[in-house]
């Protein structure tokens, strides 16, 4: 897409009626950081700032290892918890810090998932759906600025000329979670992509990429993806890059995308390149 522009997340709003928004809106920079991928700072206990991933397709938001070591946290509870991604379920060691605040909202009572360090400049954490769904969410990017708005009709209203994408809820089965999916085009072909802002690439499953034409039996010979790369794209599929896919949203297409095809999953993933100008809208149940 040619030119800047303006993204707008509209999340899953489900919280309590008794919720109080006196200090909302709040906003704070986010940026782009670690491969591509959209941070923003937050600070536990009152230390940091920490740098968190934003990311709609995790069931939880996480610290890494040296946070926790940084914090003195320890394990709030004795079960591990599950964490649900998009790539994969796994666990983690929970801990129960006082209080996250971000753009100056405080969260409280919230169970973290802990995760082992990766790599030494890695991110802190992962700001997941439990916090994002508290709140409508906007990313502008012209400003590059993370707002946290009320739930409702009255904070919609300001962004009621942007061009919309229809997002569907899916829950998951063991958590009172959605993760968020919409339609799209691939060439020209229609598929259901996940809504991940946390994702620095756009990725395909070859379901979806047989349907692109690109057929996985001439690709078998090539062998997994480098270890390096395994968590994210799989351990047995080959993974194969796409160049010039053209990706449609109503109202908005990007030419000349890169995709990755890899892994078999059951859903699709899609980032939102970070020159778009689009407002992604949920229907919510009554």
């Amino acid at each position: 897409m040619r030119g800047m522009g303006v993204l707008i997340a509209l999340l899953a709003l489900f919280v309590p009626a008794s919720q109080a928004w006196a200090t909302l809106p709040a906003e704070q920079p986010y940026r782009i950081a670690h491969h591509g991928r959209l941070v923003t700072d937050v600070y536990i206990n009152g230390q940091g700032p920490f740098a968190f991933l934003i990311d709609s397709a995790s069931s939880r938001s996480l610290i890494f290892e040296h946070v926790r070591k940084q914090l003195g946290l320890t394990q709030s509870q004795p079960a591990l918890l599950t964490v649900y991604g998009i790539n994969d379920v796994g666990e983690a060691t929970p801990v129960k810090p006082g209080e996250l605040r971000i753009a100056g909202e405080s969260v409280r009572g919230l169970t973290l998932g802990v995760l082992p360090d990766s790599e030494s400049l890695g991110p802190d954490g992962v700001l997941g759906i439990d916090v994002l769904t508290r709140y409508f969410v906007v990313l502008d990017r012209g400003a590059m600025r993370l707002k946290l708005l009320p739930p409702g009709e009255d904070s919609v209203r300001a962004y009621a000329g942007w061009p919309q994408a229809q997002l569907t809820p899916r829950p998951l089965k063991k958590f009172s979670i959605q993760f968020w999916y919409l339609k799209t085009r691939f060439n020209d072909q229609s598929l259901t992509a996940l809504f991940d802002l946390g994702a620095g690439m756009t990725l395909l499953n070859w379901d979806a990429a047989e349907r692109l034409g690109l057929h996985k039996t001439r690709f078998a010979v090539n062998g997994p993806p480098p270890e390096e790369l395994q968590d994210v794209l799989g351990k047995k599929a080959p993974a194969v890059r796409i160049l010039g896919v053209i990706v449609r949203l109503p109202g908005q297409s990007w030419d000349k995308q890169l995709v990755v095809v890899a892994m078999n999953w059951i859903s699709l993933r899609l980032t939102v390149w970070k020159t778009s100008t689009l407002q992604f809208k949920s229907s919510l149940p009554d």
